[in-house]
């Protein structure tokens, strides 16, 4: 039974099981019989109330949380954050997630196409004669070839001194920059009346019955045929001579043949041989000696248009 001391504790009196006394004691007796301790500096962490001698303390303390970060996985990240934001971030985040898919799908889109046109399979409108629309020239008046002229008995073959091109889409687009190039600084259209390109292919310039700007004091009777690329073999980069090239070249010519637009006997010669000229290359101009109409006789060097019909017109050209 619990019974008062005096006005500053209370003892409890009785009796254990080994039947020694029991005194209990509050706390403030024992603080009253404990020495206070000297205490210069305390650090107390994790506490609202600290024991420091007879008194309780209340201590006001500044507490550093560290945050552990959990690491989650992506698709549950994203789903946290999506779940804790508001309806309009939620449409404003899907909005430029769809801007991002499609400029991805036009990015892919469009390198897929440059790479076909470029450097993939090669598709031609034709297998090897390519008109002026194939190729998008620039419309371009041309003046025809006089009638006296006609047919004509003169093939010109020279060399554009250009890039070379490989691929239908190459060829193309050289042949718009060097129309371009002619129209902007002399205003007349490509000079020659057609172009073998390095894939093999007859690009079609003036065309059939027009007169050229090829070869100086040979236009107006003469067909002016243009290999793409430089055929000087002595330099240290310059354009070889395929097989395509040249059966190309005499399809294109038993074209003109058939049509009416050459003599069945025309002859054929580099600009070298008529003019002073480095044209059309050595490696092109050896590459022409096998072709069974080359006019090894240089018969028409020195002479014009009308010396040439003159002298030539009413005769046989092969074997002369």
């Amino acid at each position: 039974m619990w019974t008062p001391n005096d006005g500053n504790s209370i003892e409890e009196r009785g009796r254990v099981n080994n039947g020694s006394d029991l005194v209990v004691m509050d706390e403030r007796a024992i603080a009253a019989a404990m020495p206070v301790p000297n205490v210069a500096t305390l650090n107390v962490t994790k506490s609202s109330k600290v024991h420091i001698g007879p008194k309780f303390v209340s201590v006001t303390q500044n507490v550093q949380n560290a945050e552990m970060v959990k690491e989650l996985p992506l698709p549950r990240y994203l789903w946290n954050v999506v779940k804790n934001s508001s309806r309009t971030e939620r449409l404003v985040c899907a909005a430029a997630l769809v801007v991002l898919v499609v400029c991805i799908t036009l990015i892919v889109y469009f390198t897929v196409q440059s790479s076909k046109s470029g450097g993939g399979a090669d598709r031609p409108p034709h297998e090897w004669n390519i008109t002026r629309e194939m190729w998008l020239a620039q419309p371009f008046n041309s003046t025809d070839i006089n009638e006296k002229f006609d047919p004509l008995m003169l093939v010109v073959v020279q060399h554009t001194v250009s890039g070379e091109c490989t691929k239908f889409a190459q060829c193309a687009a050289e042949l718009r920059t060097m129309q371009g190039w002619y129209i902007a600084l002399h205003d007349y259209d490509i000079p020659y009346n057609f172009l073998i390109g390095n894939d093999g292919r007859v690009y079609e310039g003036r065309g059939w019955n027009k007169e050229g700007a090829h070869t100086f004091g040979y236009n107006r009777c003469s067909v002016g045929i243009g290999f793409v690329g430089d055929y000087r073999g002595e330099r240290p980069h310059h354009s070889q001579v395929t097989e395509s090239q040249l059966n190309r070249t005499r399809m294109l010519l038993e074209d003109g043949v058939r049509m009416g637009y050459l003599r069945p006997d025309f002859l054929i010669v580099g600009a070298k041989d008529i003019q002073d000229t480095a044209s059309p290359g050595s490696n092109l101009l050896h590459a022409l000696y096998l072709f069974d109409n080359y006019d090894h006789k240089h018969r028409f060097r020195g002479l014009n248009c009308t010396q040439i019909q003159e002298k030539f017109g009413d005769q046989p050209l092969r074997g002369v």
